[in-house]
């Protein structure tokens, strides 16, 4: 059967080039005899390099996705399917030894990486290609110029291909409380930092879970090293310091309401959010848990037993299958001077290297067709839903995945898993579909899915969300030289100040003096630098 919801057909030349040179069998396109990878007569085949998911689902070369593309395509892949643990070593013995695949796939690249190995020639340039050949990628950088910017380099080329998601839910976490506890102490559930302490410490203080026992309940905690990359950078959105994102929070700088490009680590702003944290630690409501060693096995284990009071992730399944049963989610609170910003949200171009190629492609052209049909409607979907009558059926015009998808014993994610790829681990090198359908096809609405209220987000959403900035090769090497010394003081200090080892006198003044000293201020010329290039690219 054919849908509305499907009908919309390739862009550009993919289906022409590809299906037609398949079909005729000669000259130099697609189907041509000329593998020139050792393919089969008849059929070009490709060798892609990617991260290997085996342990969850089948080796991609067994994978039902890629067995009808090929038959879609007439291209044959030969994949390599690298183990996490070994991946930034395998990449470097590739990249070392110039055996190379014809393209990366789904591995990323720093934009350090990219510049010096675009600069030495392994990786091609793709803006002519992506010109003659990629019309579906074209048109995002046309309505969506934030898009081109996020991955072209500072030497004006384009390495690598993006990962592209439009949906605020999927690209922003947020605090998930329990709102069976807030239910048991009559509580509403909190707008502000305030209400937020406020609650947790009821949590910590009353018996919330009813059990009988007011000591086993916990406050906010996750498995140990969570609470920086997570809380910590949702707070900054609450204390002033959310305009630029996620991307810059991780790279230590916001953009104020002056207008300034500033860092995060030293400000006044920062100082209140570990204050913050202190003040819950001091609660008890923030437990040593959190920087002690907690593994996430025992993490969920005290989730499913009702101690954990509130974490951070990006849906409430993280922590089990009493995640959804138990847990709201608050997008954004207002902080003590009524700052009211989701900080930690992903740009649109949520990662820039997710599609590579190499010199040792000996078909380039053909290589950017069959990617670029991913960043179509119709690829898009192909990769994350499949074909209907296979993978989903449509009910009340909405895709929603088979029955054996939909029932897997290691829950629908998974099965999917085991037919299409673009639905685990992120970073593919394609556009995600409209996020209502995302929702549908496992049978729930958005709000249903995240359980919070996602039409917020748009509300409170950053002035700027911006991409990480790439760096010259020689801004590369100067701000590594400078956050390697940074990052581990700051790693030290802020467990001291939140756990009260450290006051905020005078050891915050010799705090930031250190700072100072270990090139503070040349790092935050460099980011501005690299603010203003992403400004000016066209």
């Amino acid at each position: 059967m054919k849908n509305a919801w499907v009908k919309q057909g390739l862009v550009g030349g993919l289906a022409v080039a590809i299906l037609a040179g398949c079909q005729s069998g000669g000259g130099d396109s697609v189907g041509s005899g000329d593998s020139g990878s050792g393919g089969k007569e008849g059929k070009i085949t490709l060798k892609m390099a990617r991260d290997s998911f085996t342990d969850v689902h089948p080796a991609s070369k067994d994978l039902w996705m890629w067995k009808k593309y090929e038959e879609k395509t007439g291209i044959h892949i030969e994949w390599e399917e690298i183990p996490g643990e070994s991946s930034a070593e395998r990449k470097n013995v590739m990249l070392a030894s110039g055996k190379l695949p014809d393209a990366f796939y789904q591995t990323g690249f720093s934009s350090s990486e990219l510049v010096k190995y675009g600069e030495q020639g392994l990786f091609l340039p793709l803006e002519d290609l992506i010109e003659q050949h990629a019309p579906n990628l074209k048109q995002w950088f046309e309505k969506n110029p934030e898009v081109k910017k996020a991955i072209t380099m500072p030497d004006g080329h384009i390495y690598s291909l993006p990962y592209i998601d439009t949906a605020l839910p999927y690209r922003s976490i947020r605090l998930y409380i329990n709102k069976t506890w807030l239910d048991n102490l009559g509580l509403q559930v909190p707008k502000t930092t305030d209400e937020l302490q406020a609650a947790l410490k009821a949590f910590k203080e009353k018996d919330a879970n009813g059990n009988g026992d007011p000591n086993d309940e916990m406050g906010w905690v996750m498995p140990t090293g969570f609470i920086n990359g997570m809380f910590e950078r949702q707070l900054y959105g609450s204390f002033g310091m959310g305009n630029g994102g996620y991307k810059g929070a991780a790279s230590w700088i916001y953009k104020d309401s002056d207008g300034e490009v500033k860092l995060i680590f030293n400000d006044p702003k920062y100082k209140e959010v570990l204050q913050y944290l202190n003040g819950l630690f001091k609660d008890g409501t923030l437990p040593q848990l959190n920087y002690s060693g907690y593994e996430y096995a025992q993490w969920a284990a005290d989730g499913s037993a009702g101690k954990v009071g509130a974490f951070s992730w990006g849906d409430p399944h993280y922590i089990g299958t009493i995640g959804a049963k138990d847990y709201i989610g608050i997008n954004v609170l207002a902080g003590p001077h009524g700052d009211k910003v989701v900080n930690w949200m992903d740009p649109m171009t949520r990662q820039t290297s997710s599609f590579t190629i190499t010199k040792s492609n000996k078909h380039p052209e053909e290589t950017m067709e069959w990617v670029d049909y991913f960043y179509g409607e119709e690829g898009s979907k192909f990769g994350y839903f499949g074909i209907e009558g296979e993978t989903y059926t449509m009910v009340d015009g909405k895709p929603q995945y088979s029955e054996e998808i939909r029932t897997y014993k290691g829950g629908v994610q998974l099965g999917a898993f085991q037919y299409v790829d673009n639905v685990y681990g992120g970073g593919y090198p394609y556009a995600e579909p409209d996020m209502e359908l995302r929702s549908a096809v496992k049978g729930k609405t958005v709000d249903e899915d995240f359980k919070t209220n996602a039409a917020e987000l748009e509300q409170f959403l950053p002035e700027e969300v911006w991409p990480e900035f790439s760096p010259t090769a020689e801004e590369a090497k100067k701000q590594a030289a400078i956050l390697t010394d940074i990052n581990k003081y700051i790693q030290q200090m802020r467990v001291k100040f939140v756990t009260g080892q450290a006051d905020f006198g005078s050891g915050w003044d010799e705090y930031v003096a250190t700072l100072d000293k270990m090139g503070a201020q040349d790092y935050l010329a460099i980011k501005k630098g690299q603010y203003e290039r992403y400004q000016s690219v066209k």
